[in-house]
């Protein structure tokens, strides 16, 4: 377990190792900072990465701040610490990480099925089949040929590579199909959760607060609509929020 983060101590610590570059002090500072270190690694934890590999990273980061670190920039070491660790946490998941973002669905999915594969395989001596799969993991054959089709986007293909045109024509690459760019690619993976997540309420919550947020409407309004009191409405409405919450905020299974 991490020691409790003690200023007074790190503070004497940075001073010895300043002055000795001794590394007992360095790795006593380290130890200092891991509670740093772990906090902004659960900023990622929900990537599907697993939370013991982050802490790994991160601390790596943590070494590489303190042997840059120089006091003459006026900067705490904490404080210059942060964005150090946090680019090689995001170095990480540019070089191992999912290539392309997923819904957390997906991703909670395609790591339950990986175990399940693992423990078939394990149990009965062979690679077990879809059915079996889907069987001891709860979801069906369809959701687990799903989670097969999300290996594709850890390798994409190389824009570059040329493809042989079917047509006998000159090959061409992937780049050279491509069109314009589309903004709403970039926010498609959040809004594929947020309609799960819409999907678990009732038909009342949606209608809150989507003349809420989208009508722009105000609770009073929205509660002559529905013949209800505006209490109701906003009871209502705290629920839904409370809801969409806890759905999109719970991370992938490590």
């Amino acid at each position: 377990m991490a020691a409790k983060f003690n200023p007074q101590g790190a503070e004497k610590l940075l001073e010895l190792w300043l002055e000795t570059r001794e590394m007992t002090f360095r790795d006593q500072l380290v130890a200092q900072h891991l509670p740093l270190v772990n906090r902004l690694c659960r900023r990622f934890q929900h990537l599907g990465e697993p939370m013991d590999d982050l802490v790994q990273v991160g601390t790596i980061g943590l070494f590489k701040a303190i042997d840059k670190y120089d006091p003459q920039q006026g900067n705490q070491l904490a404080a210059f610490a942060i964005p150090v660790v946090m680019g090689e946490i995001k170095n990480y998941f540019r070089d191992h990480g999912w290539a392309v973002k997923l819904p957390r669905k997906l991703q909670r999915q395609k790591l339950m099925v990986d175990r399940t594969v693992e423990g078939l395989t394990q149990k009965l001596g062979r690679s077990p089949t879809v059915s079996e799969i889907g069987d001891a993991a709860g979801i069906s054959e369809e959701e687990v040929f799903q989670t097969f089709e999300v290996e594709r986007f850890g390798r994409p293909l190389s824009l570059d590579v040329e493809h042989i045109q079917d047509d006998g024509q000159e090959a061409a690459s992937i780049l050279d199909r491509l069109g314009e760019e589309d903004p709403d690619l970039e926010f498609l993976a959040q809004r594929m959760d947020l309609k799960v997540a819409l999907g678990d309420m009732d038909s009342r919550e949606q209608k809150i607060l989507y003349m809420k947020f989208y009508s722009g409407l105000s609770q009073s309004a929205i509660a002559q609509r529905l013949g209800i009191s505006q209490m109701h409405v906003s009871r209502l409405q705290r629920s839904a929020m409370a809801k969409l919450k806890q759905s999109l905020l719970t991370p992938a299974a490590d």
